[in-house]
């Protein structure tokens, strides 16, 4: 098996390719948590192979560059997980577990937020993101899929992007319940899945059908 065969049958975005040649590993850090195992499986690689250390992306993922094409592979077996678990991470800030801000619990909303996504198939990439208060530390605001948690329970966004074209996410409910919630997240998305253009992101897909298409697709 050559190395492209090799990362071919990873989980996707497990391994990426760097100019240099050399390459990037990505260990799974689902909503940006490491355990006490991962830590020093990541430790023990970066010392066995004489690597230049890790690198915190934005997006709450641990890289670790620099890999030569020689010690890719023990570098994945030493790590264990890679990758990406759910196609449609979702970033959350600490919420009401450690933040003296948080009003409600995000990392477990964001957990749950995950599951729904998996269950959709989507014609673009979806980012989402959770915060436990309007703060929105974890900027859901500007992401496709956006909560955050208010004194009553949840507001929800769509149509969210940050980069070139930033857009500020539609609010389709406020002061939820977690069900309620969800139940709207479900619907928008369905009308989104049923209804967008190949390749169509969610903040082009609500600039071209209109928030009012969209809320009353929700209600």
């Amino acid at each position: 098996m050559n190395i492209e065969e090799y990362i071919a049958q990873l989980p996707a975005g497990a391994v990426r390719r760097r100019r240099n040649g050399s390459y990037t590993v990505v260990p799974r850090t689902r909503m940006g948590r490491l355990d006490a195992d991962l830590l020093d499986a990541v430790n023990r690689a970066v010392r066995e192979y004489g690597l230049g250390g890790v690198r915190l992306a934005a997006n709450q993922r641990l890289m670790i560059d620099d890999v030569p094409e020689s010690a890719l592979k023990g570098v994945v077996e030493a790590v264990g997980l890679v990758g990406e678990d759910c196609p449609c991470a979702v970033q959350s800030c600490p919420g009401s577990v450690s933040c003296r801000r948080g009003l409600q619990d995000s990392m477990a909303m964001a957990d749950r937020l995950e599951k729904v996504l998996a269950s959709f198939e989507f014609p673009a990439k979806l980012k989402s993101s959770v915060s436990g208060c309007p703060m929105c530390c974890a900027e859901p605001m500007v992401r496709d899929v956006g909560l955050f948690g208010c004194k009553d329970g949840w507001t929800v966004a769509f149509g969210g992007n940050g980069g070139r074209r930033v857009r500020q996410g539609d609010v389709l409910a406020e002061n939820v319940s977690e069900e309620e919630a969800f139940a709207v997240i479900r619907k928008v998305l369905a009308f989104y899945s049923e209804n967008a253009k190949k390749k169509e992101r969610t903040a082009r897909f609500m600039e071209r059908v209109g928030v009012d298409a969209a809320r009353s697709a929700v209600l």
